[in-house]
């Protein structure tokens, strides 16, 4: 049995189908054309001399894959190098990725088996996202030469060779099928040589997953905190308001997360077994103190057995994950200080993932769309990620209505971009669907930009009217920052060019009248080396007259200033910030002093006390 596969970029692939893999498959072996067939995640791969190579200087993860076909039991190997690496790193790697359940989809980070070598020469067997199954030490140097990689697969047995020794054994059964691709991070990587032995599987029909969703327990209800909403002041501002009192509301406070550092340092802050309601009891209990009334927290952080969509065969959130954010949200009830939860990503499980996929296929989304940009532009993850924040803000109501006005607005992600080296925007030329259902022209400034602005209009009003549902009365937003972060005209078609490939939203769409979001929630950092904040790029003129209040919902400085220099250089963005219109202001960040290179935390020097006693803070 033979699979003969259309090509995607130009010529044909042709797969040898074996039953089994075993520890002989030389004469199984397909040798795989690297200008044929492979799709890329971004921009920058490049044929030269047999070696495909790529860049990955902001470590997104580089990603060139071979879409739609799906194995289980298979063979895959290749000639991998690392001719560069950047910041002096050595850690960096390059490999190979199997079972994965859609590298263009979610790129290296959600789930299946991945062997790569790292620029020092040690090799490691990791589940992305989840679990590192084995690594050592080996003398190979792929700064110096071509290492043959190759992972076979056999059922739950996983064995790696380098050069045709045996390196690394595993055993795991977490991913049973899954698709190939060549992936790399933080370096230049060449790989060349690429064969391929595996039996390509017929599609299978999408069904949907019966949810399990979790049974919230009883708690004592906590007095409820006054609800917040929106309004125009007398002088036609838009500003934040306590409903009961009428009196003005100005969201004053911080940041706080606890991230993760075994895999990507992401954020854990609820995750279970690890989530300490005496620590954040703490936390709280001195921002309290300084006299804050806004904390901003990662509800949403990983996606694993401890994270809130819990393991890869969750039918729901993560019932105990739930109970740790009832937790949190009464204390911070408690000690009077509002809630800016951050639904960040989409969520990744049997039940969501079942939701996305249906939601794909019935839109026929546009292939086009790849990687991270798939999260604002395409059908599937959004109708995922809606039902998602329906069903957490409904745990929320039904363990006690009362919490729900503890929150400030519910936010739909911390930081709103997509990528310019993505499709479809490292397209020139053709047209491209996005998931309002309407097409756009790649080869057309305009028409790229209106993409984008409409998309995430789309996206940021799909997922208000799922609270609503549930929450009639609740407030919700988006977290960004500006395009002068980067140099940038807000209004910039997303042509590419040789700065970082994140392009944040445009703030006037955000804050148009037929966007559905309640408040704007933009951060401001010393991108320049200053602490000037340019109206132009905050898109002012559109934004200040809206019926939206924005908010700073982060601001820092980083600590190659000095914290005397810090001091200054906050006091100056939040003066301009203030005189600009903005209606309040949250600190970056509560307490991340164990990391290194992140801004001055608000627990260090006295920070906290200093920022919250700035006599310039709207009354």
């Amino acid at each position: 049995m033979m699979y003969l596969v259309h090509a995607s970029i130009a010529g044909l692939l042709l797969f040898g189908a074996v039953p089994a893999v075993t520890e002989s498959l030389d004469q199984n072996w397909t040798a795989v054309e690297l200008e044929s067939d492979w799709i890329p995640l971004q921009d920058g791969w490049a044929l030269e001399d047999g070696m495909m190579t790529h860049p990955d200087p902001f470590f997104h993860g580089g990603v060139l894959a071979l879409p739609a076909l799906r194995f289980e039991d298979l063979a895959f190997e290749a000639d991998v190098m690392i001719p560069d690496v950047y910041w002096d790193t050595e850690s960096v790697w390059a490999g190979l990725l199997t079972r994965s359940p859609g590298p263009l989809d979610g790129g290296i980070w959600h789930g299946g088996y991945m062997f790569f070598i790292r620029a020092d020469g040690r090799v490691s067997l990791v589940v992305p996202g989840g679990t590192d199954l084995a690594e050592t030490e080996t003398n190979l140097r792929p700064r110096e030469e071509p290492i043959r990689l190759r992972i076979e697969l056999e059922g739950e047995q996983i064995r790696c060779y380098a050069d045709d020794t045996l390196v690394l054994e595993a055993s795991d059964d977490r991913h049973a099928v899954g698709e190939v691709a060549l992936t790399h991070f933080g370096n230049v990587a060449g790989f060349a040589n690429v064969r391929l032995s595996g039996m390509a599987l017929e599609p299978e029909p999408i069904e949907m997953v019966e949810p399990e969703h979790p049974t919230p327990k009883d708690h004592d209800p906590v007095d409820p905190l006054p609800a917040i909403g929106v309004r125009r002041s007398p002088e036609g501002q838009a500003e934040f308001y306590v409903r009961e009192t009428a009196e003005r509301f100005v969201p004053l406070g911080f940041n706080h997360t606890v991230l993760e550092e075994r895999h990507s340092g992401w954020h854990y802050t609820f995750n279970v077994g690890l989530y300490d309601p005496d620590e954040m009891e703490g936390v709280l209990s001195e921002m309290a103190d300084v006299g804050t009334n806004t904390i901003r927290v990662w509800i949403w952080g990983t996606q694993d057995e401890a994270g809130f969509t819990g393991g890869q065969d969750s039918r729901g959130l993560n019932g105990a994950y739930m109970e740790n954010v009832v937790d949190f949200f009464q204390r911070a009830t408690r000690h009077g200080i509002y809630v800016m939860p951050v639904m960040d990503e989409t969520p990744h499980n049997a039940y969501y993932s079942a939701i996305a996929a249906n939601a794909e296929r019935e839109a026929d989304a546009d292939p086009a769309i790849t990687g991270y940009n798939r999260n604002y532009l395409s059908p599937g993850p959004l109708a995922a990620k809606r039902m998602a924040v329906a069903d957490f803000v409904r745990y929320i109501k039904e363990t006690d209505p009362g919490l729900l006005r503890t929150v400030l607005g519910w936010s739909f992600a911390n930081e709103v971009f997509v990528n310019h080296n993505q499709g479809p925007y490292l397209l020139s030329e053709g047209t491209v669907r996005t998931s309002t259902g309407q097409t756009y022209d790649m080869a057309d400034k305009h028409e790229r930009q209106a993409s984008y602005d409409d998309a995430i209009k789309h996206f940021s009003n799909v997922l208000t009217e799922a609270v609503k549902s549930v929450d009639p009365d609740a407030l919700t937003t988006i977290g960004m920052w500006t395009a002068d972060a980067h140099g940038r005209e807000p209004y910039n078609g997303l042509l590419p060019d040789d700065r970082d490939p994140r392009r944040p939203p445009r703030p006037a769409v955000l804050a148009s009248d037929d966007c559905l979001l309640d408040f704007l929630d933009i951060h401001i950092y010393p991108w320049d080396g200053t602490s000037k904040v340019r109206p132009d790029a905050h898109e002012w003129d559109a934004v200040g007259p809206s019926a939206k209040p924005a908010i700073v919902g982060e601001y820092g400085v980083f600590k190659r200033n000095t914290i005397d220099e810090a001091r200054v250089m906050l006091r100056e963005m939040l003066e301009q910030a203030y005189d600009m219109g903005y209606q309040g202001s949250l600190h970056w960040v509560w307490d991340m002093t164990m990391v290194e290179g992140q801004t001055w935390s608000s627990v260090e020097e006295g920070l906290a006390e200093y920022i919250m006693d700035l006599d310039i803070h709207p009354e």
